[in-house]
């Protein structure tokens, strides 16, 4: 079976196994749907790991495409505090989000960019590798806040997720400026994409900033990573509908 075939497939079955998780945790079969929810990040893995040889070459850029990784660095982030944090039951609802991000990833072309000469350097997946699982850690800590406000969630937890983003995302952009450098002879180009990025952590850097205000208002607090999640999802779609008609290879 060609890996094209193999990625897509892996992607349809995992969001249908994710799904299947989920009704099983609502309906309190809670052996099962962690059972169900472990086969569906084993599917969803070979999927990421297929996109990574559709053209017949090896292309690290290709498994950590924002639009494909994103769901996947979700799912992994979900499946850690499911079985390795006293979060547990929440744990469960994040599948919910990884669900969403599946959906928006099924509407995207499956093929693979080209490779470009401005991509031949380790810089350019190492940005993706930490830039993508920094915006999972926003959605997340997003959705514990949304949590939080309906009382189903420490005050402490989305904070959490919300400082490790950030680290994540910093040095995202560190070596975004190396890979910029090395592709475009400049660390930082007034284009949208860059802006983008930097608007994002402008923003978290203002929420890290929260905790040295007078007033230390936890509430405050989770409504801005909310505003901060809708920010990360802005980006994400106006870099899924610029990346709609981009040539691509194998889908």
């Amino acid at each position: 079976m060609p890996f094209a075939e193999i990625s897509f497939t892996g992607l349809y079955l995992g969001a249908i196994c994710y799904a299947g998780s989920l009704a099983l945790y609502f309906l309190k079969k809670t052996d099962w749907a962690d059972i169900l929810l472990c086969v569906a990040f084993l599917l969803h893995t070979v999927s990421q790991i297929s996109r990574g040889w559709i053209i017949g070459i090896f292309t690290p850029i290709a498994i950590v495409e924002v639009n494909f990784f994103l769901p996947w660095c979700l799912a992994f982030l979900t499946l850690c505090l499911r079985f390795f944090t006293k979060e547990k039951q929440l744990g469960c609802s994040a599948i919910i989000p990884v669900l969403f991000f599946l959906l928006i990833a099924l509407q995207c072309p499956k093929g693979v960019f080209p490779p470009s000469p401005q991509g031949q350097t380790i810089f350019s997946p190492l940005f993706f590798l930490f830039e993508v699982p920094a915006q999972a850690f926003f959605v997340l800590g997003a959705w514990f806040a949304f949590q939080y406000l309906r009382r189903e969630a420490e005050a402490e937890f989305f904070d959490s997720l919300i400082i490790w983003g950030f680290i994540f995302y910093s040095i995202a952009q560190v070596a975004g400026a190396i890979w910029c450098y090395l592709g475009w002879a400049s660390l930082f180009n007034w284009s949208e994409r860059h802006l983008q990025s930097a608007a994002i952590w402008c923003f978290y850097a203002a929420y890290i900033h929260l905790r040295f205000l007078y007033v230390r208002d936890m509430k405050r607090k989770a409504w801005f990573s909310i505003a901060g999640f809708a920010l990360v999802l802005l980006v994400i779609l106006l870099g899924h509908l610029s990346e709609m008609n981009m040539p691509r290879l194998g889908g």
